[in-house]
């Protein structure tokens, strides 16, 4: 039930990005708005699935304690569904990746070969699952057997783990990089905006794989919490997709260029300025801002005019 309400909070959070990202859909490539369709589907399925469950556990079979502790087709297919929304996002930002780091091949594949495993091992996990038979104990007086650690669960959150991790990684270094290079206040504002922006749609998921494997290592024999964290996973997700598209067209719509004379000036020059105080004693001290020639880099003043024009006169 814990899950169920956890991921009830997440169906609307969900609805409220999803509503906000249709709303200017038509700036994004077919191929997004298709992954963006697909993950929201197999969102709200997995919210419906969830309701099917609690009503068959607590409303079909009330009463029922031997049927409360069997899981049903839809608990059995958790991992495969929750692979189903985080693969095509996690997918996503390895595109991005590869875009960043003009190409590389050697990343692409790296990253590439996480997700394999991590998609792999889900699909190994789920057709497990249907293998076992969860049941009661009948006679008391043996010790209650110890379910043994599954490696292959433990691998497909850990190479999910490790794979958001890197993808943070290069896009947090790529705009450390960035702003190295850039001087204008208006620009930083927006590289710190990006930089919370990769944070807010990356930890989520990060620490809820971390909490799953936890749970599931040291809880397994005592309790289900590790299934818990898993059902909020896949969501978590799809919500960090939405955050990260509609986080970016927010910043889109920031205007980058000023409307002072001078900003525009520095802005439309590559060349740098120089400043030269005149200081002549028929006129009152003066400050000239000349600005350089950008074909020949050299800079021209009214102090220099008047120079040549006084010679010319002598």
């Amino acid at each position: 039930m814990a899950s169920l309400f956890m991921e009830a909070i997440q169906t609307g959070i969900l609805i409220n990005q999803s509503l906000t990202f249709w709303e200017r859909a038509e700036r994004e490539r077919i191929v997004v708005c298709g992954l963006v369709v697909f993950v929201s589907i197999v969102a709200f399925l997995q919210t419906g699935l969830g309701f099917f469950t609690a009503w068959h556990t607590f409303v079909s079979n009330f009463g029922n304690w031997v049927n409360s502790v069997n899981f049903t087709w839809a608990d059995k297919m958790q991992s495969s569904i929750t692979v189903s929304m985080a693969a095509p996002v996690q997918a996503f930002l390895i595109w991005r990746c590869w875009n960043l780091i003009h190409k590389s091949w050697f990343i692409l594949v790296l990253l590439s070969t996480l997700l394999l495993a991590s998609v792999i091992s889900s699909i190994i996990v789920t057709v497990e699952t249907f293998q076992y038979h969860f049941g009661i104990v009948s006679d008391l007086t043996m010790p209650i057997p110890k379910v043994p650690i599954n490696v292959t669960f433990v691998l497909s959150l850990s190479c999910s783990a490790v794979l958001d991790v890197a993808v943070t990684g290069i896009l947090l270094t790529f705009l450390s990089r960035t702003k190295q290079n850039v001087l204008s206040s208006r620009f930083r504002r927006i590289l710190k905006r990006l930089t919370v922006l990769i944070w807010e749609a990356a930890l989520p998921p990060c620490i809820c794989a971390i909490m799953t494997i936890t749970t599931y290592l040291t809880l397994v024999n005592e309790n289900y919490w590790d299934l818990a964290f898993q059902a909020i996973l896949g969501k978590l997700y799809v919500i960090s997709l939405f955050v990260t598209l509609n986080g970016r067209a927010e910043l889109q719509d920031v205007p980058i260029m000023s409307t002072n004379h001078l900003s525009n000036l520095v802005w439309g020059s590559s060349a740098p300025i120089r400043v030269d105080i005149r200081t002549d004693p028929e006129s009152p001290r003066s400050h000239d801002f000349g600005l350089a020639d950008q074909n020949t880099g050299t800079t021209s003043t009214p102090a220099d005019s008047s120079s040549v024009e006084r010679r010319k006169a002598g």
